[in-house]
């Protein structure tokens, strides 16, 4: 069943394989037009994404603008195009004032919270003044719901709090009804995140599998290219021998997003290292510089222990540093 909502295709359940047949089945024209640019979006065609979406933008109807710009923003990250992701963020930030000042209804205003969250939360930027996502849960439909746990739980993620994160997946894993295969991607991948952080490589390896599994059908390999780095080289160990050809797709996409990502995040950096590193380099030094020995990387990438220590050369050479408390300078922003 489908519903004109924000994000209609997050927010519409379906079977691992049927996510294009799920984006037109919208009988609303220009719903069915932005859930077929969500799954462009996902299935790593950004350029398709931003050209469909970028007519509504400016929206009368709160649910298209909303979903076009969030999606705007991010397909322009994927695409290096760091000034159009801005002009998206202002347009929802400037929904979300409006919404705050002068409120329409509970479930409008539930969009502008979840789009203003999503537009922040996910470039790592502060969110301090917005308000909390959690009390506006309830109002959100059940797919969105279950983005929006994604959301909040990567908030927590960001903040080192890794039990209750992982606390917010499980439970929003436990209590869906039905299959919502993007949020479910994308929670499995914050469990995976929190699991290697705390080197609970089973449980790492097992969720990132799960999100894989969902994922491969349809091709929907955005999730795995936005959150490569934080994933800490479980695609490396788990995806690339098994699926070369994905993974190439995702390794190459990665390198822009990250370039889009550090000009918004960081408009003032001259950090090299999207520009620097590969997606390898890039894995062994955010493991490296969260206190991985060399022994301990190897065996979780799949590699020797001295194709760990060569890699770490190059970066270190690449980046101009000595130790791997200065790698934090790079990779950990």
């Amino acid at each position: 069943m489908t519903e004109n909502t924000v994000l209609p295709l997050i927010n519409t359940a379906f079977e691992p394989g049927n996510a294009r047949k799920a984006a037109e089945s919208f009988a609303d024209r220009d719903f069915r037009e932005i859930a077929i640019a969500e799954f462009y979006y996902f299935t790593g065609q950004a350029q398709k994404c931003s050209d469909l979406v970028e007519i509504y933008i400016m929206s009368s109807r709160l649910e298209l603008k909303l979903s076009a710009c969030m999606l705007y923003v991010y397909s322009n990250l994927t695409l290096g195009n760091a000034k159009a992701s801005e002009r998206g963020l202002e347009i929802i930030r400037e929904c979300l004032r409006k919404e705050m000042e002068a409120p329409t209804s509970e479930r409008n205003t539930a969009y502008c919270v979840f789009a203003g969250y999503m537009g922040t939360v996910l470039l790592h930027l502060s969110t301090e003044e917005l308000p909390d996502m959690k009390k506006y849960m309830s109002s959100l439909p059940q797919g969105l719901r279950i983005f929006a746990a994604n959301v909040i739980s990567h908030d927590l993620y960001l903040k080192g709090e890794y039990s209750r994160a992982l606390g917010i997946c499980d439970a929003a894993l436990f209590s869906r009804k039905e299959i919502y295969p993007v949020g479910m991607i994308y929670l499995y991948c914050v469990t995976a995140m929190c699991e290697i952080s705390l080197k609970n490589q089973a449980e790492a390896e097992k969720a990132i599998l799960t999100a894989w599994k969902l994922a491969v059908k349809d091709e929907l390999i955005e999730p795995f290219i936005e959150l490569h780095g934080l994933l800490q080289g479980l695609l490396e160990s788990c995806i690339r021998k098994e699926n070369p050809e994905m993974y190439r797709k995702i390794s190459d996409a990665v390198i822009t997003f990250s370039r889009g990502w550090m000009a918004v995040h960081n408009p003032a950096s001259d950090n090299p290292v999207t520009d620097a590193l590969t997606t390898m380099e890039f894995s062994i030094a955010m493991l490296a510089c969260r206190d991985w020995s060399n022994r301990e990387i190897a065996e979780h990438i799949g590699v020797s222990l001295n194709t760990v220590k060569h890699y770490l050369t190059d970066i270190f050479n690449k980046l101009h540093v000595k130790k791997r408390d200065e790698l934090k300078n790079f990779v950990l922003k």
